[in-house]
């Protein structure tokens, strides 16, 4: 995808915005529910540029479907909620990345090392998933970032 430029950056903003607001939430309140800090949140309703993983968390705190901040910075006038049927194709509700990843960190332990003890293969999975959320891979888990 090209970098979107300021129009389309601000046509997404105001989406943003009035998506907070129909949730009934604050900025704190979506920033925190998307595992965001409020400064990042911010750049977004800003019109400021953002990484991919920053439009990810919006779409699962806003339960959109997976690429519909994209597909607004492309020139859609709206985004699909997760589920919803657009154009003869349904798009599918956000996966639960936490327990997605869990689950093949699991298996593939279980593939490669099977006498490994179920406590260590918990433990790995937790180092794993941590790990990853600290890169920015997997949002906040869904507890955290209700608001």
């Amino acid at each position: 995808m090209a970098t979107p430029d300021l129009a389309d950056r601000q046509r997404l903003a105001t989406l943003v915005a009035h998506r907070r607001r129909e949730l009934g939430w604050h900025k704190v309140d979506a920033a925190k529910a998307a595992g965001l800090t409020h400064t990042t949140y911010m750049r977004v309703e800003n019109a400021q540029p953002v990484r991919d993983v920053t439009y990810a968390a919006i779409e699962k705190a806003f339960r959109w479907a997976p690429g519909a901040c994209h597909a607004i910075l492309e020139g859609a006038t709206e985004a699909p909620l997760a589920g919803d049927v657009t154009g003869g194709a349904r798009f599918a509700p956000a996966l639960n990345v936490d327990e997605t990843a869990r689950k093949a960190i699991r298996d593939a332990v279980i593939a490669v090392t099977p006498e490994t003890p179920a406590g260590k293969t918990a433990e790995l999975e937790q180092r794993i998933v941590d790990m990853l959320r600290e890169r920015g891979v997997i949002p906040a888990s869904d507890e955290e970032s209700t608001p």
